[in-house]
């Protein structure tokens, strides 16, 4: 049942605003539990007794740094079964006029086509896709 959900392509143009992106093309990917980032380069810096993340994000033809002070490590298994131990953050995304606060796992997606996965945390309850279409809000 779609009622109340919009329908989306299977990639978006997106703006991560907390990130200071403007427009980033994102691959919206259902098979994927949780939405994924691209990082250029992370690290971790303690500032007065307590660990801050450290990210530098180029995306959109954007380079920023951001420091996270909230952020935790998950387990995330990939399409061909492997485990590996990613950073998690909470930023918001911006589709069209619609603005959601979503988790991203932090992994580096430079050999990959799209910097910006959105999975099914993402969109349930608010986005059904249309794997034919491309671009559907805009």
């Amino acid at each position: 049942m779609t009622h109340g959900k919009r329908t989306i392509g299977r990639l978006e143009h997106i703006a991560l605003p907390g990130l200071g992106v403007k427009r980033v093309e994102a691959k919206i990917d259902t098979g994927a539990y949780r939405s994924a980032l691209h990082y250029q380069r992370l690290r971790l810096r303690t500032v007065d007794g307590q660990k801050h993340l450290v990210v530098v994000f180029q995306m959109g033809g954007q380079r920023r740094t951001k420091v996270f002070r909230v952020y935790k490590r998950v387990t995330v298994k990939s399409s061909n079964g492997e485990t590996s131990r990613r950073y998690l953050i909470s930023t918001r995304v911006r589709l069209n006029g619609y603005v959601v606060r979503t988790q991203f796992t932090l992994f580096d997606r430079s050999d990959m086509k799209y910097q910006v996965l959105l999975g099914r945390k993402f969109l349930r309850g608010r986005f059904v896709v249309d794997v034919s279409g491309k671009h559907l809000l805009g």
